[in-house]
């Protein structure tokens, strides 16, 4: 009974086993991250974004301090006089103070009006760094493209060589080639697998800037990203240099607004007792202090705010100019690449077809072997140059949509 039993549970996992293997075979392979994947990944790796969000905590709290009317903390005063002497009147004066110095209204204004700009210029920053970090992604995701067919060139060329090399050794034995021309064979095989070398160490490199920057093993799919032909209006970099021209105008107008100390107003409850009154006598006092200010007390700071603001719309010129011209050069190299493409596809289909025509005369005896594998030499050389051009393609869009401001 027991083999009986052991028999069906063998013929069960035969029957099994064919299904398990296909499944296994079907199975998908798991998918690499998408491109918004990684730059969130760099963002999170990047120190420029650490401090940028440091910072908006930073300008939220001055904002919330920007919203009281206290320039400075209020103050307690405690005082006490007593009549020691030899007079009669036996007098005792107590009193309790609380000051604080107010903004006025324009002060007040001018300070909510810095914050506000201060938190407009963290936030145009930070999405201007953004943008950087996309680009860095983006640049690294297509130089690991181009490193990986190039290394594959380099291996396919390897084992074209290696092919001709057994085959020049083959005529060499036999008598049809020189010995010089099996010599010269390996010789080029030797420089391909240095080539080769070369190359694995390149993409090696390139995918390991990659994987620092975004803490990812794996490359998005090399797909050229959608072209969004309508750009903002303002760029996101432009859009940082305006945001901290407008912070150093505001800075300059609280500079002005600041030719004066704030005033200190002054609540106070006095209490009297003396021994010929019957009862004590209680006061209340208020006083104001406004200082008198001059032009020349913040002129060192106003000429500073002046400086940063001309400093500011330079740089924000500055960008402008750059953004405009890289567009420009976007879709310039964009169009080229694109004729490039097409005259490469050209190209190979004319090879591959002249290679199909050759391999029809050599089984005829019409064409020798040398000229079959130049033409197949060729053939793989327009493929590889297709190859190249698409990452080149895949490259042109990201560059393109990176100069228009665009996140993935």
């Amino acid at each position: 009974m027991r083999t009986c039993r052991l028999s069906l549970y063998l013929i069960g996992a035969v029957l099994a086993l064919p299904s398990a293997v296909l499944a296994a075979s079907v199975a998908p392979a798991p998918a690499g991250p998408t491109l918004r994947q990684a730059v969130e990944s760099a963002w999170q790796r990047a120190p420029a974004a650490r401090t940028l969000e440091a910072r908006q905590d930073e300008v939220s709290a001055g904002r919330a301090n920007a919203r009281s009317w206290l320039a400075t903390s209020p103050t307690l005063g405690l005082s006490q006089r007593a009549d020691r002497g030899a007079s009669e009147r036996d007098q005792r004066e107590s009193e309790i103070s609380v000051s604080s110095s107010i903004w006025l209204p324009g002060q007040k204004s001018a300070r909510e009006t810095l914050a506000a700009r201060s938190t407009d210029e963290v936030t145009a920053h930070l999405g201007a760094t953004r943008l950087a970090v996309a680009g860095m992604v983006r640049n690294r995701m297509w130089e690991a493209a181009a490193a990986r067919v190039r290394l594959e060139e380099k291996q396919d060329h390897l084992h074209h060589l290696e092919g001709l090399s057994d085959e020049v050794r083959r005529r060499v034995k036999a008598g049809d080639l020189a010995r010089s021309d099996g010599l010269l064979a390996q010789q080029e095989v030797l420089a391909a697998r240095i080539e080769v070398s070369n190359a694995r160490t390149g993409a090696s490199e390139v995918l390991a800037r990659y994987r620092v920057a975004t803490g990812l093993s794996a490359l998005p799919a090399l797909e050229p990203e959608p072209l969004h032909h309508t750009a903002t209006p303002i760029d996101t970099r432009l859009a940082a240099a305006q945001a901290s021209e407008e912070r150093a105008r505001a800075a300059l107008r609280l500079a002005a607004a600041n030719r004066s100390a704030p005033p200190t107003i002054a609540l106070s409850v006095r209490r009297e007792d003396e021994r010929l009154l019957r009862e004590p006598v209680n006061s209340i006092g208020v006083s104001l202090q406004i200082p008198i200010g001059t032009a020349a007390r913040n002129r060192t700071v106003e000429a500073q705010a002046r400086t940063v603001i001309a400093t500011a719309a330079a740089e924000a010129a500055e960008v402008q100019a750059n953004a405009e011209a890289d567009i420009e050069i976007a879709k310039e190299r964009l169009a080229n690449v694109r004729a490039a493409l097409d005259t490469a596809l050209e190209r190979a289909a004319a090879l591959h077809e002249h290679t199909a025509l050759f391999e029809k005369a050599f089984r005829v005896g019409e064409r020798g072997l040398a000229e079959l594998l130049r033409s197949r030499a060729l053939t793989h050389e327009a493929d590889v140059a297709v190859a190249q051009q698409k990452v080149a393609l895949g490259h042109a869009h990201a560059q393109l949509n990176q100069a228009l401001g665009i996140l993935p």
